[in-house]
């Protein structure tokens, strides 16, 4: 599997590229196109001392589930609700593309960056700031 990591810097300036087109051009993606493999990204939090457990979806929906019967938890794990990891609902990820806004982009002068291992390991060191990993 792979992760897209876009960051909002890159994103902002592609956004204000895809606003100065034609009125026309309205459908856009502006995400980064290189993707980074999760493994890599797993790499970085045991990099970091932080061992992740990777369990079944009915494992984790059973633990998702104890949390939230702890009030000091909820707050922290409220953002998963989005995307609904707890409940009855299938997730299904929709195929996109943004080959169309890459080009658009490409004209306008803008390039995604690659995604470095450096940028991978900041992202793990914010996560590991955040403390999820001493609840």
């Amino acid at each position: 599997m792979r992760f897209e990591f876009s960051p909002i810097d890159e994103v902002a300036n592609a956004i204000i590229l895809l606003s100065q087109t034609p009125e026309d051009c309205v459908m856009f993606h502006p995400y980064n196109i290189h993707r980074q493999f999760l493994s890599d990204v797993f790499t970085g939090f045991a990099e970091a001392g932080i061992t992740l457990k990777r369990v079944e979806t009915e494992e984790f929906q059973q633990a998702l589930e104890k949390m939230m019967d702890n009030p000091d938890l909820v707050t922290l794990i409220r953002p998963l609700m989005a995307y609904n990891l707890g409940g009855n609902r299938k997730v299904r990820s929709i195929e996109s593309t943004n080959d169309y806004t890459t080009q658009v982009l490409y004209r306008l002068g803008f390039q995604w960056p690659v995604t470095a291992a450096d940028y991978v390991h900041r992202f793990v060191d914010t996560i590991v700031g955040f403390d999820y990993f001493n609840v």
